[in-house]
């Protein structure tokens, strides 16, 4: 078999410039200011995607979630009961349902009759569904110019999906 010749690389050390640190200097004034600029843009386009803003607050809601779920009993200092494993599961499923539906509450707290609540406001309106540990839930709306709505409902998927429903409605009616 016939070898094949390489190209020799004798001599290419000879025609490449050598690099040195102090070739390596800051950016101009003006390379600084366009820098400077589209990091603000990212910035701004970050704090403005309404989908990272979704993304920010499901994070936060699990987390309140999660602080929900640590309270002992008499949290309140009332003989409040500590929000059942059962009650943060249904709960969580509900955020989960709520991400993919792209709207988010404005709070999760625990509630007084022993579960935990997903409030959401706009304007003068607010809505919350509550997850009781007794598996009851409760749907409440109200505003400040009518009386409350106040629907019982299940855990199932339909009853669930008239609750986001019915709140998104409310909401941004």
């Amino acid at each position: 078999m016939p070898a094949i010749e390489t190209p020799s690389i004798r001599g290419l050390s000879d025609r490449r410039p050598a690099i040195r640190a102090n070739d390596f200097t800051e950016p101009s004034s003006s390379s600084r200011k366009i820098l400077t600029f589209f990091k603000q843009l990212i910035a701004e386009g970050r704090s403005t995607s309404r989908f990272l803003q979704i993304v920010k607050t499901y994070q936060e809601m699990r987390s309140s979630l999660d602080a929900c779920a640590a309270l002992p009993d008499n949290w309140d200092s009332y003989g409040a009961e500590k929000p059942s494993p059962h009650s943060v599961e249904a709960t969580h499923r509900f955020l989960e349902r709520l991400f993919a539906e792209l709207l988010m509450p404005n709070r999760v707290i625990p509630s007084a009759e022993g579960g935990i609540a997903v409030y959401f406001n706009s304007d003068n309106k607010t809505a919350y569904l509550e997850y009781r540990n007794s598996r009851e839930v409760i749907l409440a709306m109200f505003d400040d110019h009518s009386d409350p709505i106040i629907v019982e409902l299940t855990e199932n998927d339909a009853d669930e999906s008239r609750a986001l429903s019915l709140i998104r409605s409310y909401i941004t009616g």
